[in-house]
């Protein structure tokens, strides 16, 4: 009987009526939220007849006794507040709307109908509470003061104010967010931009619209297949200022959350997920195949890419290290430029690699599209070892990637060549770094090269094919 009860749990018609009633809790929170949408398409006529009641005396200083149009149980404010924790998730369950200051961003979130004039760049968020203004900067660097430079302040108006009647109305929430900052650089489009998109928007399931400032369609195009799998709808250009440009939602988040290089929090983020669902939305987008190494042809040499640089950090005898790697059983791609800035073909190259090698810089960036048990080469000029292991070294492990570095000694520096053995820069580095990062980076990143020693690398080559369960045609003396 025990066994006959076993076989019953395990048994096909249990395991679908299991996943049956996922989806029917999944369709039953979505059901709310449309049946919240209806209310909102009529929430802005009531607030306007509250706020246009004589007896409210509006900028009188008087608080008006408007109560928030949301009803008890609101699955939207459901869905915001796992954004946050301990006393500002209480604050907000209390109010409807959180500040919630972190090391590299802030985020204001609204479950109160939020309204943006893009004219002025100005949100309102109406409630009967004593007005508070605040600026916000939505771009998750907020400590970078150059990158700041680059991001439009957006000022917020919470409280008891008159908010401009609305122009569009839109069913779903905001998530108010920057395209400016340093995007033009892949490491921080995706650091910066995409990735906390995806750890502020994914658990809403694409029923969000993307309003965005510092607007740049380039940067939009590049990554549309991304963003268009965590907004079903057309991004808002923030700074529109075409006729009737008040946007109102039912909701907002104004910044986004971030996590840390190339990373994700899984225990910060609501559904919990890491960057390995980040990377299957990736091959999702991009169609990428296989999912992992494993999965390559084994009758096939394996491919190796070689991210190369043409004007700093340059392998100065790349054809030699070309050929080593050819001899030891390796298929070598060598991406051109215009390869490179294409992200949907490019991306597909990287995909079908075994492994990727380069010198430290933005390009290793692409490991994110490696497949899973790939292995990442990170060739490290003379004091790069931080930077190169914070940026790309550590978040390769977290992708599910091995990750091998090559540190170059000082003979393989071009710097060696240039200053000699005596002086400062191989010498006394860390007195070029008492002078600031932009000495050291005319040293360490503008001005070195590197001739990489074939012997020693040799034996990181060797490693990389054995990680990725492959012999080499050579085999070591």
């Amino acid at each position: 009987m025990v066994e006959e009860s076993k076989r019953l749990v395990c048994s096909p018609t249990f395991l679908i009526s299991l996943l049956i009633f996922h989806a029917l809790a999944y369709s039953a929170i979505f059901c709310q939220i449309d049946e919240w949408k209806a209310k909102f398409s009529s929430s802005d006529s009531n607030l306007d007849a509250k706020l246009t009641n004589s007896n409210n005396h509006l900028g009188t200083g008087r608080k008006v006794a408007v109560k928030d149009v949301v009803p008890k149980k609101d699955p939207l404010k459901i869905m915001l507040r796992r954004l946050l924790t301990g006393e500002q998730r209480t604050r907000f369950e209390e109010t409807g709307f959180a500040h919630l200051s972190e090391l590299n961003s802030d985020i204001y979130i609204s479950s109160k109908e939020v309204r943006f004039d893009t004219n002025a760049s100005r949100i309102y968020i109406y409630s009967d509470q004593e007005l508070h203004k605040y600026t916000a900067q939505p771009y998750p660097l907020k400590n970078d003061e150059v990158a700041m430079k680059m991001v439009k302040p957006v000022e917020i108006l919470h409280g008891n104010v008159r908010p401009p009647p609305c122009g569009f109305k839109h069913k779903v929430p905001a998530v108010v967010f920057s395209s400016g900052g340093f995007a033009g650089n892949i490491f921080h489009e995706f650091n910066d931009i995409i990735i906390p998109v995806f750890i502020t928007s994914r658990h809403f399931r694409s029923k969000v619209k993307f309003m965005i400032t510092d607007y740049q369609l380039w940067v939009l195009n590049k990554f549309r297949r991304v963003l268009t799998k965590l907004s079903h709808f057309e991004f808002i250009n923030a700074a529109e200022t075409s006729k009737g440009a008040i946007h109102c939602f039912p909701g907002a988040i104004v910044g986004l959350k971030y996590h840390d290089n190339l990373a994700i929090n899984t225990s910060d983020t609501p559904g919990a997920y890491s960057m390995v669902e980040f990377r299957d939305l990736l091959r999702k987008s991009f169609n990428l195949k296989p999912r992992d190494v494993s999965q390559m042809p084994g009758t096939e040499k394996p491919q190796l890419l070689i991210v190369s640089r043409t004007r700093t950090r340059t392998i100065v005898n790349q054809g030699a290290v070309v050929r080593m790697m050819e001899e030891l059983g390796f298929r070598v791609f060598i991406p051109t430029n215009d390869l490179m800035s294409n992200l949907d073909e490019f991306s597909r190259v990287i995909g079908s690699s075994s492994v990727m090698v380069g010198v430290h810089g933005a390009g290793l960036t692409n490991e994110i599209f490696l497949p899973n048990g790939a292995v990442m080469i990170q060739v490290l000029p003379l004091e790069l070892d931080w930077v190169g292991n914070a940026y790309y070294g550590g978040p390769a492990t977290g992708m599910g990637l091995h990750y091998l570095e090559y540190k170059i000694e000082p003979q393989e520096s071009t710097l060696y060549d240039l200053y000699g053995p005596d002086h400062p820069v191989l010498k006394d580095p860390e007195s070029i770094k008492a002078q600031g990062y932009r000495k050291s980076r005319v040293y360490y990143l503008d001005q070195q090269n590197v001739t990489i020693n074939l012997g020693r690398f040799r034996n990181t080559l060797l490693e990389a094919m054995r990680l990725i369960g492959r012999s080499t045609t050579n085999p070591p003396n």
